[in-house]
């Protein structure tokens, strides 16, 4: 029986209708995601232009949003995917390259009303019996004592910014004092005849089962966190000083009204967008963005309240303003601004370009990545994936709805970054922090030991990962790239030493034109090269180390000993004495009156 149960939750599936985008065409349909262990199957039914498109791959779940990044091949052609799913919403990106050559991008999206991140009848095309539209309230709805006396009305007008109507607030007045007209997601409440009074509100508390005519709650579901309203007004008050408001509340679900009694602290408010000065008169339709701002991250946002009214002040204006409102959109912004590669940004960045090629030297993993993006409520999602030549990293900002996937492909070759054999130098050192192949026309090895003035190595058939090695190569070449290696490791060590950074030596030999130098003071070794420490006394050391003929075998220089020839004098081009560290075109005194010019 429990293995029954296993198995019947392993098939378990979700299906999250919606639209999907392929080859610009727009296929309603359902994409199902089932688990089973650490993996997810995410399917996107059977289209003519790609056939059925299936992503199965690991994910990665943070507070309820489960990620999934994956390169691999389908049977559409090799796919590079983000996907990105809660319990209410999904999105996602597909770049799929076909054998043929030709990127099909596959992307999805779903109705924000239905999944609880946009507000319901938006566009105010659909509209109750008692003028109300689907999802909003004014007066006819209303609950307190003066609900039914309230001159304020809510309609609906054929003057609409889009579609076959809009949303008509109009004001009255009564007994010399102003009704604003008024519309809410919530439920009005007019309980004073004093238009200032707080009795006189918009409420919404998710535990209230009551209904309007429709069978609509007095309440907006909200799922998102989004980053601004965005509404279009045409206002005809009165007095062209007169001012129409908006307000937008997110909260935790639990009570709340607007405007706020006197000496009451909601702690309940996730966000809030608030416009009271900025719908004015106008003859023609005016769009509006207004930022929310958030108070308390803390809280999980689960409902929406909107109010728009005639005037920014309550029982303002005058009998006859009219509002009308059309075309409301919560916005989730999604796009990224930059992306650094271990640190390092992205050259070239541009947010409309989404493939790009870079060089970069040493290992890369998903932490290396980062990116700035312009939505602190979107969802960054980042992989590097090793391949056959390099490195293959995805980029990805995921907006707050899931509605948009913007993704970003980096290919990047592995470079020994600084090696080169130019200017007749055949010998370079290296330490990497991952197993790399042999550059092409280079050999490698590791320094077994020093034999007086001679270094005993021995070959190696890659570049293994945290062990220093001398590369030899007869072949010029002003950059070094090459490949993850994928053979049989060995187990190696090497008396070169170096680090994957930069760092600072005394008392060691540092690889000079083909020659190891000695170096007493301390001196920076670059990332990714190498030292040889000295052994023993460092005042009777050898002040150099040969290495090379074109066979890549140690030379002796016992010579150098015998004969006391030694390094006097370091002078630049020119003629200023230098320490041993000095680079650029140098010319060496030594201690038998011969001189050598070298370039460092």
């Amino acid at each position: 029986m429990l293995a029954a149960v296993t198995a019947l939750a392993a098939l378990a599936s979700t299906d999250y209708p919606g639209t999907v985008h392929v080859d610009g065409f727009n296929l309603p349909a359902a994409v199902t995601v089932s688990q089973s262990g650490d993996n997810y199957t995410v399917t996107f039914g059977n289209f003519s232009q790609l056939g059925t498109v299936v992503i199965t791959a690991p994910g990665t779940t943070t507070d309820g949003v489960t990620t999934i990044v994956t390169s691999q091949q389908i049977d559409g052609g090799l796919a590079s995917a983000v996907i990105a799913f809660n319990q209410y919403a999904l999105g996602a990106n597909i770049d799929i390259l076909t054998p043929e050559g030709i990127t099909k991008t596959v992307t999805f999206t779903q109705d924000g009303e239905a999944t609880g991140y946009q507000i319901k009848n938006s566009g105010f095309e659909n509209f109750k019996s008692d003028g109300e539209p689907f999802a909003w309230h004014g007066f006819a709805s209303a609950t307190g004592t003066w609900a039914s006396l309230a001159p304020g009305s809510l309609n609906k007008s054929t003057d609409s910014h889009s579609g076959t109507y809009s949303a008509m607030m109009t004001s009255g007045s009564m007994f010399g004092k102003v009704g604003n007209g008024t519309m809410t997601t919530g439920r009005l409440n007019a309980g004073s005849t004093t238009p200032s009074s707080t009795e006189n509100c918009s409420k919404m508390d998710i535990s209230n089962t009551a209904t309007d005519a429709n069978g609509d709650p007095f309440y907006t579901i909200m799922h998102g966190r989004p980053d601004a309203i965005k509404f279009w007004t045409k206002f005809t008050p009165k007095n062209s000083s007169y001012r129409a408001s908006m307000s937008a509340i997110i909260t935790n679900g639990t009570a709340y009204q607007d405007p706020e009694p006197e000496n009451t602290n909601y702690t309940n408010k996730l966000a809030t967008a608030k416009d009271l000065e900025n719908i004015a008169m106008s003859a023609g339709w005016v769009e509006h963005t207004v930022d929310f701002n958030y108070i308390n991250t803390s809280l999980t946002g689960r409902a929406l309240l909107v109010t728009f009214s005639t005037s920014s002040t309550p029982g303002g204006g005058a009998g006859g303003d009219v509002l009308y409102v059309d075309d409301i959109a919560l916005v989730y912004n999604a796009a990224i601004t930059g992306i650094t590669v271990n640190g390092k940004a992205l050259e070239g960045f541009s947010q409309d370009v989404h493939e790009y090629n870079c060089k970069i030297a040493g290992k890369i993993t998903d932490a290396d990545i980062d990116a700035t993006y312009v939505s602190p409520h979107a969802y960054l999602v980042k992989k590097a994936i090793e391949t056959e030549d390099g490195y293959k990293l995805i980029v990805a900002v995921v907006s707050n709805d899931f509605n948009t996937v913007k993704m970003y492909t980096i290919n990047v070759t592995i470079t020994l970054d600084g090696v080169t054999f130019d200017e007749g130098r055949q010998w370079a050192t290296w330490y990497g922090d991952q197993d790399l192949a042999l550059p092409e026309n280079v050999t490698a090895s590791v320094v077994d030991a020093i034999n007086g003035n001679n270094v005993s190595i021995s070959s190696v058939d890659y570049l293994p990962a945290n062990v220093g090695v001398l590369l030899h190569s007869t072949t010029a070449a002003s950059e070094i790239t090459t490949t993850p290696y994928s053979g049989t490791t060995q187990s190696v060590s090497s008396l070169l030493l170096g680090s994957a950074t930069e760092h600072t030596v005394t008392n060691a030999y540092l690889l000079y034109n083909n020659q190891f130098i000695l170096a007493q003071d301390g001196t920076t070794v670059a990332a990714h090269r190498c030292y040889l420490p000295v052994e023993g006394d460092v005042m009777n050391a050898p002040r150099m180390l040969m290495i090379g003929n074109d066979q890549g075998t140690v030379t002796a220089i016992d010579d150098l000993t015998t004969s006391g020839r030694r390094i006097e004098a370091i002078y630049n081009a020119q003629g200023q004495r230098v320490n041993e560290n000095a680079t650029g075109i140098l010319i060496i005194r030594y201690s038998d009156g011969t001189t050598t010019k070298v370039i460092r």
